[in-house]
């Protein structure tokens, strides 16, 4: 029916921006609906890369060319964590919390797990920015 697709346009196609100011992704955490669309804006030296392996099974991998805007859409429920490779040192990563995963809590814990790993080393980084999540989603009543 027409109402349905049109319930259905009204809802997708949100638009979540996000800013590379310096070396911080600004928000830090985007919390979207499936379907909703992510883009990266003012991304003069920065990319946008997925850590492996803290992303939920059937997310499609990113990883953006150096310095230019990017934007995709999420359709896999659960929390992706990215990074800008070049100032992954600098601790220079996001999250984007897709719809309403269950158990949020496990899977952050399964997560820095994960980082604990010899074969995770490159994902080290993300402690913190797992560790800041939690807190942002007890603040919101999502734990």
């Amino acid at each position: 029916s027409a109402t349905g697709l049109g319930a259905f346009k009204a809802r997708a196609g949100a638009n979540h921006v996000v800013k590379a100011r310096g070396v911080k992704f600004a928000p830090m955490f985007v919390y979207v609906e499936p379907g909703d669309q992510v883009s990266w804006e003012s991304m003069a030296s920065h990319n946008v890369e997925t850590v492996e392996p803290l992303v939920p099974e059937g997310q499609v991998k990113i990883n953006s060319e150096l310095g230019e805007n990017y934007f995709t859409t999420f359709e896999t429920e659960g929390i992706v964590v990215y990074k800008c490779t070049p100032h992954w040192g600098n601790r220079m990563g996001g999250i984007i919390v897709v719809g309403k995963p269950e158990n949020p809590e496990a899977i952050i814990e399964e997560y820095l797990a994960l980082t604990d790993m010899d074969e995770h080393k490159g994902a080290l980084p993300a402690r913190g920015l797992l560790k800041k999540l939690k807190k942002d989603m007890a603040d919101k009543g999502l734990v």
